[in-house]
């Protein structure tokens, strides 16, 4: 009897499994549906084509301005508004070297200034007298009417005084120094980039209250990687393109700029190396913190070559430390995946270029690498 059941169960087994319905028949239909991937077809370019980078505007030269000494802001420098009248200086107002921008109240440090020119007075009397003191008993000792210690007490009282003279001094100077700081000015010609204090604030020493900068020259500043900035020194020319390339003020043409500064070593997060470039801006129109996109020139510096979007690399199967992309031959929207292994170079940007493997004009999978293999039906997505 046992035998005739197991016939019977395997028979069951068989039969069902041949349902229409069943689910490894599903999953074998489903394992034959093309998969979306996007592709995109190879051209020859080079590697400046590649490398536009993005970066900003920055002042040639900007200084935070804080108060060494702590108070109540009491007055803020003057500006000239449009009404012709004037008004406080604010964010954006040009200002020249030794404006006054601000002033702390002043009431405390005057006094200790005054006290400090009463300890010179008062010192200075005391040295009078010591040295006078001095005199006589020199004339004194030399007569034999005094000892030699008598006459070693008042050379050092002579000259402790001379040293409270000198302290004195030392202490009037340094609170002078403090009510002086009690205002600050313009350290140079610029524009007010920010202003955080208002009449009334009570600032503390260090704080910065202000951001002045030189804007008549600015710095476009961007980052490269190491296979472009070996490629690039001071002096060799760029173009800069000023905001968004669909539109600004300075659509339709590129400043010229060449390299000022190449950082001597690259960005420990990034991995990229600053590159700095100086642009004339007397008038003003062009502002730090402004987006700029970099193109570097293609003649002497660049060669032409093959490149595809890093989203396309995979690891080669057939070289564990190769690597390969899919293929995907033919005009249709539908297609057969093939693996083509690749000889790759530099990365420049979000590609990188390849030196062997491929062909201008091949079209390869960017998008659903990682979801196909060789062989796989794919369905080309517009």
């Amino acid at each position: 009897m046992t035998r005739i059941h197991l016939a019977v169960s395997a028979t069951v087994w068989f039969s069902i499994a041949l349902l229409p319905g069943c689910s490894s028949h599903r999953k074998s239909t489903a394992s034959r549906s093309p998969i979306p991937v996007q592709v995109k077809r190879v051209k020859t370019t080079s590697d400046a084509a590649l490398a536009r980078y993005s970066g900003s505007l920055e002042p040639a030269a900007h200084v935070d301005i804080a108060f060494r000494v702590g108070g109540y802001v009491e007055t803020l420098g003057q500006a000239t508004g449009s009404n012709g009248k004037p008004r406080t200086i604010e964010e954006g107002d040009f200002v020249k070297q030794g404006t006054v921008l601000a002033r702390i109240r002043s009431a405390d440090y005057s006094q200790t200034v005054a006290t400090a020119r009463a300890g010179i007075s008062e010192a200075r009397a005391e040295l009078t007298l010591a040295d006078a003191e001095l005199v006589r008993a020199q004339k004194l000792f030399e007569t034999n009417s005094i000892s030699k210690a008598e006459l070693d007490a008042k050379v050092a009282r002579a000259a402790s005084a001379h040293a409270t003279v000198e302290a004195a001094t030392a202490r009037a100077g340094q609170a002078g120094v403090a009510l002086e700081d009690t205002v600050i000015k313009a350290p140079m010609d610029g524009v007010i980039l920010m202003r955080d204090l208002e009449i009334g604030t009570l600032v503390s020493p260090g704080r910065p209250v202000l951001e002045i900068a030189d804007i008549s020259t600015v710095k476009a500043k961007f980052a490269v990687p190491e296979a472009i900035v070996e490629k690039l020194a001071v002096g060799s020319p760029l173009s800069v393109q000023v905001g968004s390339e669909d539109y600004s003020r300075f659509s339709g043409r590129l400043l010229d700029a060449r390299v000022t500064r190449i950082a001597p070593a690259a960005d420990s997060k990034g991995r990229v190396f600053s590159v700095e470039a100086e642009l004339p801006n007397a008038s003003g129109a062009l502002r730090p913190g402004s987006v700029i996109s970099v193109r570097l020139p293609e003649d002497a510096l660049f060669k032409p070559s093959l490149a595809v979007p890093l989203s396309a690399i995979v690891r080669s199967r057939q070289d564990p430390r190769g690597f390969a992309v899919f293929v995907i031959d033919g005009e249709g929207v539908r297609g057969k995946a093939r693996s083509q292994q690749v000889a790759l170079g530099d990365i420049v940007g979000n590609a990188v270029t390849v030196e062997s493997g491929l062909s201008s004009g091949q079209r390869v999978v960017t998008v659903g690498a990682t979801l196909i293999q060789d062989g796989s039906d794919t369905l080309v997505a517009p």
